[in-house]
């Protein structure tokens, strides 16, 4: 009798050291499960600002290539402009001052 309870102990003793091991693995797991999860978010933030600084960088290639455009455009306008001025300037300011004075 004395034999059956010392291993009923004995059984009980290894079924909690067993238990105690399987709680231990689990929070193992759970702790690399969360550790996992961290570098997976980590790399995916990582290379979401990389594409980012490279989208942004284009982005800011072509602005600066349609601001050149535009900015060539106004030049030439504005030249063109000038020298319409320049080749009729007089002859408008004769116009206007004729206009004027037929007018009164």
């Amino acid at each position: 009798m004395e034999d059956m309870i010392a291993k009923i102990v004995e059984m009980d003793k290894k079924a909690r050291e067993l238990n105690e091991k399987a709680q231990k693995t689990k929070i193992d797991y759970e702790h690399q499960v969360v550790v996992k999860k961290e570098t997976i978010k980590n790399d995916y933030l990582e290379r979401a600002k990389k594409r980012i600084a490279i989208n942004q960088q284009t982005a800011q290639k072509r602005a600066d290539e349609k601001l050149a455009g535009i900015t060539a455009k106004n030049q030439a306008v504005s030249e063109k402009l000038e020298k319409s001025y320049s080749d009729n300037g007089d002859k408008w300011v004769d116009e206007i001052v004729s206009r004027v004075i037929e007018n009164l």
